[in-house]
């Protein structure tokens, strides 16, 4: 069948051409773009039954109205003395900014917005010669039919700015798009004002409250509006104001601008990286132009593809399909498909040079060609797109839909390598190798080049001492996989941004004046059938709001407690504060559609949101409310308790990840196994193959733990979470291809010329290329590492140096020296015929 397939692509090659470059047009023309389809984010990809799901979906039923999903945080402090007048007159011009962004957000949407004239009025409290707010008011009045109110509003912003040629005919600034602002919050708010200045009054913020998640790229856009304005204000600012940017929506808004500049990096880098490779290695043009040929028009196609397969549940009776891709899965695409896809097409130039060699016309070698390593190729791909399935599996969604995703990508690179790639080699023939010539001598030579000698010495040592050499190489990396079988891994989003990124300033100078917690409180929600309105429900409020104040617990803000100040004693103000709309909406939902009264509180951790800490102190107001709500005395008895935010979302995301880590490895080892065991029917050697590969991967990511320990210093944390779990399965399902190349080559040989000299031959024939595509691989992955986000960076360098064990240690000298010895142990038994291993020496 292989032969059949090797004539068909031989001969019909024109044809094979065509049919991509078609099929390569139909799919740019009919599928959508991977960017208009992909989602990003961690946390909105939880399983629906987590703790923090479920508050999330209560939230939203309960409170839907106004409701912040995220935020983004101006701070101005000081770090000599307190915030002084000319600070202040700063702080009130970006506030007058922010108001008037607020309104045109309205304005965008009703022109005679009440709503927005108000928004606009509050802003020229903050700045009464703010002509950007003057010329709103004029639009809007204009908008209202009030003509006279708009002339005068006109003549304050010409007065207040020459440059307006018409003001009230449009709005400024103008917007490309609407922006997801809900408010903004200033310390005039008459609820939560005091809350944004800090007690040392060195330090005040704004909070800019928007309506979609953290991750949304609708925050983009006002990301940008917001560093505009906080630029030209830092110009003139009084010396000494220092001025960020917080919040869970800044830092969401940074991952995704590092996200975006961590692919492009890496596609750049990634080309050139091969592309200079393969020149050094084998200085011929025309052989790099075959793999990248191939490997683009692969790319391009699969990616169409995949975002069409997004689309399926718009078909009639697919309602029920929810698959989807991400922004960072495309990094994994390319790099994965550059290095597999470089590696397919060497090895396919490899052996057609070797069949030239033996007198073979162009059409008979390609045929022999596809012949000989297509079984090779396809089972090494398939060890991958098994290990990258094996993630469908997974209960985090992120995990379950980019696997496969992958895995469909490489499935349609391996049919380019095995079909386009052929096909321009038909094409350009023995010019492929230019400006060398490839001669037919009528028999196949054993090698050539320049490193045929080092690998003659190789493979001779190898056999000759098997022992030995399996020892030294063991003991030497079983240190660093002893560190790599407990790694410590960091769920800290923050962390993953660059510390010269604004809102990692931003934050950490918010928390040199301010609660840790402040920006992302835990939320506790209450649901319960009993009246929360009246004197008994307030008291019970009022109870549990003391109790909440557990360890590590800083402020617990509740209907009882707007601003987070003790819960006991009563004052008019308070009472003013609880009876205020504000607090009413945001502490008390009646509605009835939620099937009884929930309350919410916001309870501020002393602790880093991301951390075990406050992991910890969640656990244990669980267990209080868990007890309130079992204890039949206690006014909460049957109470549906429930917590969201940032620290449960991330307890919940630990628990599910490594829940995933433990089931998602344990398949893939299956999978890859059972794919060895189809493809080699050898289970000893199949055995030996996975346990090589995990010696790898423990001693690479035991490596890459201590590398950025010590890069990193005192702000090391952990490795990214993803690392662990990506690198398993990449590292474990790509490093038996190059055992498959040598397994299958060595068996191949040891047919034709006997046990010790076939494997001696297969060594010697396989080394040069396997490592020449290994550094390929290797670099792919390196490219990883120009990128900003600090998992992507942890993820490249251990793929990277994963992949230059398996190509240096593993493939060369740990599976030969076991195959060595396995000969040996044959020999003994008397089950095959030996030819002498060699006089070299012996153990």
């Amino acid at each position: 069948m292989n032969r059949r397939f090797g004539d068909l692509v031989a001969k019909h090659w024109r044809l094979v051409i065509l049919c991509w470059v078609i099929g390569l047009l139909v799919v740019c023309w009919l599928t959508p773009r991977w960017d208009s389809v992909t989602h990003d984010g961690d946390l909105a990809y939880l399983p629906e039954d987590l703790d923090s799901v479920a508050g999330e979906r209560l939230l939203e039923e309960a409170f839907p109205i106004g409701r912040s999903k995220s935020e983004m945080v101006v701070v101005f402090a000081r770090d000599d003395f307190h915030i002084s007048v000319d600070d202040q007159k700063v702080i009130d011009r970006i506030a007058a900014q922010l108001k008037n962004l607020d309104a045109v957000c309205e304005l965008s949407k009703d022109p005679q917005s009440t709503t927005a004239a108000a928004l606009l009025r509050e802003s020229l409290e903050f700045d009464p010669e703010f002509a950007s707010a003057w010329n709103n008011l004029a639009f809007c009045t204009l908008a209202q039919d009030k003509p006279g109110e708009a002339a005068d509003y006109r003549q304050l912003a010409t007065d207040y700015d020459k440059s307006l040629v018409s003001p009230g005919d449009g709005l400024l600034p103008e917007l490309a798009a609407p922006l997801p602002i809900l408010d903004v919050w200033t310390y005039r708010h008459p609820v939560f004002g005091k809350q944004l200045g800090s007690r040392d009054k060195k330090a005040q913020l704004i909070v800019v409250r928007l309506s979609q998640e953290f991750m949304a790229t609708e925050n983009l856009a006002l990301l940008s509006d917001v560093k505009s304005i906080l630029n030209e204000a830092a110009a003139v600012a009084p010396s000494g104001l220092r001025i960020g940017l917080s919040g869970s929506a800044s830092v969401g808004s940074e991952m995704l601008q590092s996200a975006a500049e961590s692919i492009a990096s890496t596609e750049l880098l990634t080309v050139i990286l091969v592309v200079a490779i393969l020149l050094v290695v084998y200085r011929a043009p025309l052989l790099v132009t075959v793999p990248l040929i191939t490997i683009v028009v692969s790319i391009v196609v699969a990616m169409r593809l995949v975002a069409a397969l997004t689309q399926v549940h718009l078909l009639p009776g697919f309602e029920w399909w929810d698959f989807k891709v991400f922004t960072t899965t495309r990094i994994f695409v390319v790099v994965i498909l550059f290095g597999a896809g470089t590696d397919f097409c060497l090895f396919l130039i490899s052996r057609f040079r070797e069949e030239l060699t033996t007198g073979a016309t162009n059409t008979e070698a390609i045929s022999k060609t596809i012949s000989g390593v297509s079984p090779a190729l396809m089972g090494s791909a398939f060890t991958t797109i098994v290990g990258l399935a094996m993630m469908f599996f997974a209960d985090f969604g992120k995990f379950r839909n980019s696997g496969p995703a992958i895995g469909f990508c490489l499935a349609v690179a391996l049919a380019a390598c095995l079909t386009l790639g052929p096909a321009i080699v038909r094409a350009l023939g023995r010019h492929v190798f230019w400006p060398f010539r490839i001669e037919g001598h009528g028999n196949q030579t054993a090698t050539s080049g320049r490193f045929a000698r080092f690998w003659e010495r190789t493979a001779s040592t190898i056999v000759s001492n098997p022992i030995r050499v399996l020892a030294i190489c063991t003991i030497c990396m079983l240190p660093f996989a002893f560190v790599g079988t407990s790694v410590q891994v960091t769920y800290n989003f923050l962390s993953e941004l660059s510390p010269t990124k604004p809102s990692r300033i931003g934050t950490d100078l918010m928390q040199q004046h301010f609660p840790m917690g402040e920006t992302s409180p835990l939320v506790v929600l209450a649901k319960t059938k009993r009246s929360l309105s009246t004197e008994e429900g307030t008291s019970a409020i009022r109870s549990i709001t003391s109790r909440m104040y557990v360890d590590g617990v800083g402020a617990v803000r509740s209907l009882a407690a707007p601003r987070g100040e003790s819960p006991e004693g009563i004052s008019i103000r308070r009472t003013a504060i609880t009876a205020h709309e504000i607090t009413q909406s945001l502490y008390l939902s009646q509605r009835p559609e939620v099937g009884g009264e929930v309350a919410r509180f916001e309870i501020v951790l002393q602790h880093d949101p991301f951390s075990l800490e406050s992991i910890e102190v969640l656990n244990s107001l669980e267990q209080l409310v868990r007890h309130e709500s079992t204890d039949a005395s206690s006014f909460w008895n049957g109470t549906e308790f429930h917590f969201t935010g940032t620290t449960s979302a991330i307890r919940d995301l630990r628990s599910v990840t490594m829940g995933d880590n433990v089931k998602i490895q344990v398949l893939v080892v299956l999978g890859v196994l059972a794919i060895l065991l189809v493809l080699l029917r050898r289970p000893l050697i199949c055995l030996y193959l996975i346990l090589s590969v995990l010696l790898s991967y423990y001693a690479a990511l035991g490596a890459t733990e201590l590398f950025f320990r010590f890069a990193y210093g005192s702000t090391f944390e952990g490795l990214d979470w993803k690392v662990p779990l990506f690198l398993f399965v990449i590292l474990v399902a790509i490093g038996q291809d190059y055992n498959i190349y040598l397994v299958t080559r060595v068996f191949e040989e040891q047919a034709k010329i006997g046990p010790f000299a076939g494997l001696r031959r297969a060594i010697v024939q396989t080394g040069g290329i396997i490592t020449s595509c290994g550094v390929i691989m290797a670099g792919t992955f390196v490219s990883m590492t120009t990128g900003t986000l600090r998992g992507i960076v942890e993820l490249g360098f251990a793929l990277s140096l994963g992949v230059l064990l398996d190509t240096f240690v593993v493939r060369p000298i740990l599976v030969p020296a076991f195959l060595a010895l396995l000969c040996r142990w044959e020999a003994a038994k008397g089950l095959v015929t030996p030819a002498a291993p060699s006089p070299s020496g012996s153990d």
